[in-house]
């Protein structure tokens, strides 16, 4: 029996697919021209052909397709590459409290796969793209102090129906007019963290067809720092069924 189990492991180890050329050159890239104070991504070497054993690597055992990448809390710095174009197996993507820079890369919109973004605590700007509407497995979005962002349009959220947690604290709604029909709709979302998105500056938060709208799957709801007043309660209180 020992000596059966010893030989389906090797057998299983022999059949345990290392990275692909192709995705760790996309990782690579993604790391040449970032700055690293920790050595963080010390064992992103190209001479270390088995991309899946780098820090904050995960692949598929199987496949041997990247499937997440989780790099958050490191000091690193610099643009997200393009490069992402070539890891399109991802599930997990998590760069939170780094010091990333540049405009959240329209690239991300092929990473169709992903059920868990997390791009908090940047340095980025711009507008946030509705390519990420495309990202339809999205179970979590975490965009709270990505930097100087803004939401203009909402309407890419709801494609997001597999959505249960959204918080983009600190990023502007301002121009983000019906916002709160488009998020009430969203069948599945249970936390949302709104806070310090200047919510009272925007001019149509909803729909006159929203009056009519009566539940929400939301939990908890986080609407700090956003000057609201009295007379703002009324769009609230879909959000407060359960």
């Amino acid at each position: 029996l020992v000596t059966a189990t010893a030989s389906q492991l090797g057998g299983d180890e022999r059949n345990k697919k290392t990275c692909l050329d192709n995705e760790r050159l996309a990782l690579l890239l993604f790391k040449a021209p970032l700055h690293d104070p920790n050595d963080t991504l010390s064992t992103w070497r190209a001479d270390q052909h088995d991309c899946c054993k780098w820090n904050g690597v995960t692949c598929n055992t199987q496949t041997g397709h990247v499937t997440e990448l989780d790099i958050r809390n490191h000091d690193l710095g610099g643009e997200i590459s393009h490069s992402f174009l070539n890891l399109t197996y991802w599930n997990t993507l998590a760069l939170s409290f780094n010091s990333f820079n540049g405009t959240i890369a329209t690239v991300i919109r092929s990473l169709s796969q992903l059920t868990y973004l997390d791009l908090s605590e940047n340095s980025l700007y711009g507008t946030i793209p509705p390519e990420l509407g495309n990202l339809t497995n999205l179970q979590e979005l975490h965009l709270d102090s990505i930097g100087r962002c803004r939401v203009e349009k909402v309407e890419w959220l709801s494609h997001l129906s597999q959505l249960e947690v959204l918080v983009i604290d600190g990023v502007s709604l301002s121009k983000a007019n019906h916002w709160v029909d488009v998020i009430s709709n969203l069948p599945k979302l249970s936390w949302l963290s709104l806070q310090g998105c200047e919510l009272s500056q925007v001019m149509y938060p909803y729909s006159s067809s929203f009056l009519n709208y009566s539940s929400s799957s939301i939990v908890k709801l986080y609407l700090n720092d956003n000057n609201l007043t009295s007379s703002m309660y009324r769009w609230l209180l879909p959000f407060t069924s359960n």
